[in-house]
């Protein structure tokens, strides 16, 4: 059983795709189930992430610039949280494969930037495809609850800058998993989004499909780590797959508090990514930005100044 991707076309007619994880932390095994898909085909697709581990201090790995690492299985380095060289690591141990998960500093636009030029020209990539684990990247600024939108608009910023990669898409799976977002504003932005042409489609996961075994397999591994947080969104993720519904909860970590799983969060939505920076109200005031707490100080300052848009509530 396959992931029937709607932009299967224009993934497959790069020659080195990169799929990055926009918002740090597990984004990145969000896109594994299109990884294997892909590799599957025979396509060669490489993995990066914007990444919440100290990058600028790691020993080892691959090292192009202070702050862009290729973290590797071996990576002698020790962090609580190190969802990267975990995920490194279960392909080595698990599937005897040698795979590099590149790792961007938490930082501004201007350093990720700068790293993703230095990245791009070291793989020859040809093709973006962003991955959000949740859907705070579809934010644009003026909704009621926004979520965490600060890393996922870094990330866009930063790709819609890069007008000589002729693929850039960007996809979110797990919508729901996040408690502090609008929606029904949500769906709001989808639809125009839709009038706009930036939406491409969206296919669902399914247990018995390969590419989702895997992510699994790779998402439970990675949390059995000694001191690794475990993932609220790929938790969620798994557990929507596998038939949960409503407040369930698969590790200790979210319990006490009100989850909702659903059928809905096992879609992924794809998305033309120039379409979507173009309706953020906020992402020009990124531009100058240079550390993650400038970034956040312009989204707080932006809204501040800025009106909640009204919009009809979800009638149920």
């Amino acid at each position: 059983m396959e992931l029937n991707l709607p932009v299967l076309s224009q993934l497959s007619s790069c020659k080195n795709l990169l799929i990055a994880g926009m918002g740090g932390g597990f984004d990145i095994y969000c896109g594994l189930p299109i990884y294997f898909e892909l590799a599957k085909r025979g396509q060669t697709v490489h993995l990066a992430n914007f990444s919440f581990s100290e990058i600028a201090s790691l020993r080892g790995g691959i090292r192009l610039s202070p702050g862009l690492v290729g973290v590797v299985a071996d990576q002698p380095d020790f962090a609580p949280y190190f969802p990267e060289k975990h995920l490194s690591k279960w392909f080595k141990e698990q599937r005897n494969s040698d795979v590099t998960i590149w790792s961007f500093q938490k930082s501004g636009v201007r350093p990720l930037l700068k790293n993703y030029h230095i990245l791009i020209d070291h793989l020859s990539i040809d093709g973006i495809l962003l991955i959000d684990g949740g859907v705070d990247s579809l934010m644009q600024g003026d909704e009621i609850e926004m979520g965490s939108a600060v890393e996922d608009a870094t990330s866009l910023f930063v790709a819609n800058e890069l007008t000589e990669i002729p693929i850039r898409l960007l996809s979110t799976v797990a919508l729901g998993a996040e408690r502090d977002i609008s929606y029904n504003q949500v769906f709001e932005n989808i639809a125009t989004l839709t009038q706009s042409g930036g939406f491409l489609g969206a296919c669902a996961l399914a247990p018995q499909m390969e590419s989702y075994q895997a992510f699994e397999r790779a998402v439970l591994f990675a949390q059995e780590q000694f001191l690794q947080d475990p993932s609220v969104i790929g938790s969620s993720l798994i557990s929507a797959v596998r038939g949960e519904f409503g407040n369930y909860h698969l590790t200790e970590k979210t319990k006490g508090s009100r989850l909702w799983i659903s059928p809905l969060m096992t879609l992924y939505w794809f998305f033309d990514l120039p379409r979507v920076a173009k309706l953020n109200k906020f992402l020009t005031r990124l531009k100058d930005t240079d550390t993650f707490m400038d970034g956040l100080h312009q989204l707080m300052a932006f809204s501040k100044g800025a009106r909640s848009r009204e919009t009809a509530e979800i009638p149920w």
